[in-house]
């Protein structure tokens, strides 16, 4: 073998410039994804509720040895062990607390990262199966520049983790479904596969929706060697959580996984008729997309083209139709309407029609030589959608921080509660001031009734509805309002404008 002088082996440095030039342009997009949503990542968006539960039990394992929510504690066992989610998130956001520290950076950048990373998956799956870097690119940027996905890889959620190791599992197969070995034996593509589908679903039980979406595609090949391909990877991907599911009978803690876990996954189910969670599901896309409508039209848009022009892609057409539908149909049966993030899991699929479209529409192909105008008409139209996704995504969140610097800040939150409250305090309050809470050295709690027996002090938000108990008074106030963008308009935030409390006896 030929070495270079520095020792390093030529074969090192020609796959290094392979991906230099073949691969470029997504590297690009991702590292631009990351780079654009550093820029103020500690104050939008605002401290949230899913921040907090999610991640509360991370601090725990990092800071103190043991998987519990503090935040929730005195209530169904969740100061002995916690169940309330899979662990795959907090013993993740954990090895980070641990290595980088406990704050809000460190809690908000993984999903930073794996929002980028999920389109670098993006493109491998649309290059692979429409044979089209263009194609992969755009379908990567679509998703990119998407205003819900951009929210979800900035809210210190578990969605683009999960996300991110679904799509790498569904890649890994795809390539185990066009090997040529019909042994049936577990290769070591199986394996990957089968092993990132598995943590996918420790991490959000949604991921279950594509390896359904995977067997029904592997079905419909009518190869029984195929078949036993996916049956394999079944039972690794089932690892983890049976994994999880022993790990609390060993502890003894299976009442608490019922009561915690199955608890709060009836609270995310659909309620009503089928007809009743269709609906339901479609006015969800139009909530969710109201402020981007272009994009939404794009994305079903480009599904119906993909399968209208599906002869001309080899198959990629059905088999994008069949990933975009098991999941959308899940969501559709089972998930509610008014919570969560779960629509990024088919929209996921839309993005690569899309590309495909767009890619397509705007090159002029499959559009007869007499339909220039009507290739004019597509590019201005897309343009229009872009600047309407720019507007509604990341150019609109820097507009609005830009008027909403300072307000945004948490640097006076965690200020006035050092102020007022002592170490080894315990707050009630909202999930706002969960930082500063801790970092002032106390604890807080988000569940529940003040208790002057349980709680030293209460903190309210100025514009919430919280009735207060007879026997406090007011120790300190802070935050102030968000204001208008343009000096006009007057987003739907929350903000940091909240009283402290006090018991004025025991």
């Amino acid at each position: 073998m030929s070495r270079t002088v520095s020792g390093w082996p030529d074969s090192f440095f020609s796959h290094l410039r392979f991906i230099q030039t073949e691969h470029k342009g997504i590297i690009l997009i991702a590292l631009g994804f990351v780079l654009f949503n550093l820029v103020g990542l500690d104050r939008s968006p605002i401290v949230w509720m899913d921040e907090v539960t999610l991640n509360d039990p991370a601090k725990e394992l990092a800071l103190r040895g043991r998987l519990v929510s503090s935040v929730f504690a005195g209530r169904h066992g969740f100061g002995e062990a916690y169940y309330w989610q899979p662990p795959g998130q907090p013993v993740l956001i954990a090895l980070v607390y641990r290595v980088f520290g406990f704050g809000i950076w460190q809690t908000r950048i993984p999903g930073v990262f794996f929002g980028s990373g999920t389109l670098v998956v993006l493109y491998l799956l649309a290059k692979r199966f429409f044979r089209s870097r263009n194609v992969a690119l755009i379908s990567a940027m679509i998703l990119g520049l998407d205003p819900k996905y951009i929210e979800s890889a900035r809210s210190g959620r578990m969605d683009t983790q999960s996300l991110f190791l679904a799509l790498l599992g569904m890649l890994f197969f795809v390539h185990v479904l066009q090997d040529e070995d019909e042994s049936g034996a577990p290769s070591r593509r199986i394996v990957l596969a089968g092993v990132c589908l598995g943590l996918a679903c420790i991490t959000h039980p949604l991921a279950v929706a594509w390896v359904a979406a995977l067997g029904v595609f592997t079905m419909l090949s009518r190869e029984w060697g195929q078949l036993r391909k996916f049956l394999w990877m079944v039972v690794l991907a089932a690892m983890p959580t049976l994994f999880w599911i022993l790990s609390a009978a060993v502890a003894g803690e299976l009442e608490l996984l019922k009561i915690q876990f199955l608890e709060h996954g009836s609270s995310r189910l659909s309620g009503g008729g089928v007809f009743i969670r269709i609906l339901g599901e479609v006015i969800r896309y139009g909530a969710e997309y109201r402020l981007a409508p272009g994009l939404l039209a794009l994305y079903f848009g480009g599904m119906a083209w993909v399968l209208w022009q599906r002869d001309r892609f080899r198959g990629a057409g059905m088999w994008l139709a069949i990933m975009f539908a098991v999941p959308a149909l899940f969501n559709t049966l089972f998930m509610s309407k008014n919570v969560g993030f779960y629509f990024l899991h088919p929209v996921a699929m839309l993005a690569i029609a899309a590309g495909a479209m767009t890619t397509a529409l705007w090159g002029g192909h499959f559009i007869p030589s007499t339909g220039r105008m009507a290739s004019r008409v597509f590019r201005s139209v897309l343009i229009l959608a872009l600047v309407n996704v720019l507007a509604a995504g990341i150019i609109g969140r820097y507009v609005a921080l830009s008027y909403q610097w300072l307000q945004r800040d948490y640097g006076p939150v965690a200020r006035a509660l050092a102020e007022n409250v002592p170490p080894g305090s315990v707050v009630w309050g909202p999930p706002d001031i969960w930082y500063a809470v801790e970092q002032a050295g106390a604890s807080l709690r988000i569940r529940g009734e003040p208790d002057p027996g349980r709680h030293d002090f209460l903190v309210t938000k100025v514009t919430g509805n919280t009735v207060l108990p007879s026997g406090i008074r007011k120790v300190g106030e802070f935050g102030a309002a968000l204001p208008p963008v343009f000096g006009l308009v007057q987003l739907h935030s929350a903000d940091y404008r909240m009283r402290v409390w006090e018991w004025t006896q025991p």
